[in-house]
């Protein structure tokens, strides 16, 4: 859009000596990003442009929420000098977060370690996602706990969504993508993450998709 800017990073895998360096650019991004999304005028999606997407996503219309502007924000109060790696992993804007029945993150795919260039993503390097649950490919950290990261997840209304009935769950996997950035990739991830719940063995599994377009 004219007058604003954004600038979207999808990062290889933080094997190199650039990393540092990776992650102040993606820290500034998304500084340039918040700032952006408060200017007046900003068009948000609505209700009926949401379910669209759904529908076009065949996702399921119980399950399918969108993800509050506040989470990155909210990212952004955190610490960044101790904090920068995890902060950059939870702000990518494809990933699935799986939590346990405790509410600890056990395994996290984003799209920074999948991407291998902008127009392919292998969300199943190391076969991570032959077994459930699946063997994480990003990093696991402690910065968003499940309790906290629903908190950020809004109807289509804009309103708390209801999560009666959560705790039951032995796992529970909150799915960010969008049409925006990589529809391909967000497409990838959530059959695979479907696919992948058809091999719980033991247990329940509780999948939440939120839509973060606003966000980009």
């Amino acid at each position: 859009r004219p007058g604003k800017t954004r600038t979207v990073l999808f990062l290889n895998s933080p094997d190199s000596e650039t990393l540092q360096l990776n992650i102040l650019i993606s820290i500034i991004s998304s500084l340039v990003l918040i700032s952006s999304c408060n200017n007046q005028g900003e068009h948000l999606l609505s209700t009926h442009e949401l379910e669209e997407l759904r529908q076009e996503f065949n996702l399921p219309k119980d399950k399918t929420f969108k993800l509050d502007k506040s989470f990155v924000r909210y990212l952004f109060t955190l610490d960044t000098s101790l904090l920068a790696d995890q902060i950059k992993n939870h702000y990518q804007p494809i990933q699935a977060a799986y939590y346990d029945r405790s509410g600890k993150l056990v395994s996290f795919h984003i799209n920074c370690y999948a991407s291998e260039g902008d127009e392919d993503f292998n969300w199943n390097k190391a076969n991570a996602f032959a077994s459930f649950v699946p063997k994480s490919v990003a990093p696991l950290d402690d910065i968003l706990f499940l309790n906290k990261h629903l908190l950020f997840i809004k109807t289509f209304a804009n309103e708390s969504i209801d999560t009666t009935g959560f705790s039951a769950f032995d796992y529970t996997v909150i799915v960010h993508w969008n049409k925006k950035l990589h529809p391909a990739g967000a497409r990838k991830l959530i059959k695979i993450v479907q696919d992948n719940a058809a091999l719980i063995k033991d247990g329940t599994i509780n999948i939440i998709y939120a839509n973060n377009d606003d966000l980009w």
